[in-house]
């Protein structure tokens, strides 16, 4: 969870309502939806005196920040026309809430990274050139992209931020522990029910005190969910029609709160918080064996666990494992935006260097450097690709994990208003299911009617 962000829930509707964005806080959210293409001019470039000079806030840090840096660097030198700055905002909460507070500021990017959560908050600003107006007027190809990935990034019909770091969460775990506990190393749990044995054996062994380390984060849920093909909210995930609700109190959803419960109140389980390393920290001094996180922070792990400090630790990479259903994991990750505050020839500076991003030795590059997944044909014919994964097979897991799921309503990935709010309530679920001994029924009926105040009370405020 990142806690950082519920003020953006006030600011952004704050400023629809008073008029920041010159939008009627009644018809806000249902133009957003509605609204026409705009036009994307790529021939101001041309007309431009050159370079054009762009700013882009990224929210990346360790291997991706010197990785993208180092990307952006070829751009610049391989032309003259276009010349991008990078502004490191760190993290996705800091640079939407940069972002945001910009909206009255003036004080904005021409492109900013926007973690995939922020989706409808982002159309909701109607402070953006959809991606999909440029590649109109480009005559872009897009069937080159991962189609689950452009669709994600897809509402009524209108792709809305370029897509580039995409990524998933995957199973980690110590093969060393595996093997002295008398586990097969490679045959990692496929099921919650599979990690809860393994984590008693490797307990009963003696191995690490604990078997799995968990992050309190609502982000667990989500994915949970999809796996088991059940949509976090209603209307279509909020794809049919905007989510006035949440849906997370399934059967699937008692399910995982129960598993939860019943790994901490067995000692087979310790919590983490989710916005460090410590889950990793936990696998490296024994105190559990596995954990699970995202594909993105996979040279980061490498950096922390594979760089000699922890000669206990043997990692290995799996498919994240969760409840039975016909699902998937969600695209995860973030994409990137163009703001129509940019002037013309700004915004088609931006896309060229945007196209340049999605490029196959681009998109090869950066996955190879990262963990992100590459999101593009031909990426994954590059040598460096086919070298990684024939070294380091478990690079190649979320690739296939986000291939071979489903492609439904549940997998599509939910968009909501409120994302932040909706994580929060989920917390709070966490919280009480863990620490007060709440039951599980309770725990996640009390977060979904938390999570549905604030869903409701968002759209009102933008008018939905």
């Amino acid at each position: 969870m990142r806690t950082s962000r519920k003020r953006l829930v006030a600011v952004i509707t704050g400023a629809i309502v008073l008029g920041t964005l010159a939008v009627p806080a009644t018809a806000a959210g249902a133009a957003a939806r509605r609204a026409k293409l705009p036009k994307c001019a790529l021939s101001a470039l041309d007309k431009a005196d050159k370079p054009v000079e762009i700013e882009f806030w990224t929210a990346t840090n360790a291997a991706n920040s010197d990785a993208l840096d180092r990307i952006t660097a070829q751009f610049n030198s391989s032309q003259s026309d276009v010349a991008v700055t990078i502004i490191n905002q760190t993290t996705y909460d800091d640079a939407l809430n940069k972002y945001i507070a910009g909206l009255g500021t003036g004080d904005l990017p021409d492109v900013v990274m926007i973690e995939d959560t922020g989706l409808q908050q982002m159309i909701d600003t109607q402070s953006i050139l959809p991606a999909a107006a440029c590649v109109k007027a480009d005559d872009y190809d897009l069937s080159s992209h991962i189609e689950r990935v452009v669709n994600y990034y897809t509402v009524d019909g209108t792709l809305y931020p370029m897509p580039f770091n995409v990524s998933n969460p995957v199973f980690l775990y110590n093969k060393l522990a595996f093997e002295e506990a008398g586990l097969d190393p490679d045959a990692p749990p496929e099921t919650l029910d599979e990690i809860k044995e393994a984590a008693q054996t490797i307990v009963d062994a003696g191995i690490t005190n604990s078997g799995f380390s968990l992050k309190l984060d609502p982000w667990y849920l989500e994915q949970f969910l999809a796996k088991a093909g059940e949509p976090y909210v209603n209307n279509g995930n909020g794809r049919d029609s905007r989510a006035t609700e949440a849906e997370f109190d399934v059967k699937a959803g008692v399910e995982i709160f129960t598993w939860m419960q019943d790994m901490v109140d067995s000692d087979l389980a310790v919590t983490n918080a989710p916005d460090n390393f410590d889950n990793l920290f936990a696998i490296g001094e024994d105190n559990a064996a596995m954990t699970i996180d995202t594909s993105a922070s996979l040279g980061s792990i490498l950096a922390v666990l594979g760089g000699g400090q922890y000669p206990n630790v043997e990692i290995g990479v799996a498919p994240m494992p969760g409840p039975e259903g016909k699902g998937g994991v969600l695209v995860g990750g973030a994409a990137l935006y163009i703001s129509n505050k940019s002037s013309s020839a700004e915004q088609a500076a931006a896309w060229e260097y945007l196209k340049f991003l999605n490029t196959p030795d681009v998109q090869a590059d950066w996955a190879a450097s990262t963990g992100y997944i590459p999101i593009v044909e031909g990426a994954t014919e590059t040598q460096i690709i086919q070298d990684l994964w024939t070294e380091l097979p478990f690079f190649k897991v979320a690739y296939d994990q986000l291939l071979s799921g489903a492609e439904n309503e549940a997998t599509a990935g939910p968009v909501i208003g409120d994302y932040q709010g909706v994580r929060d309530s989920v917390l709070e679920g966490f919280e009480s299911l863990l620490t007060q001994g709440t039951k599980p029924k309770t725990a996640l009926k009390n977060a979904k009617a938390d999570a549905d105040s604030k869903i409701q009370e968002y759209n009102s405020r933008v008018g939905a």
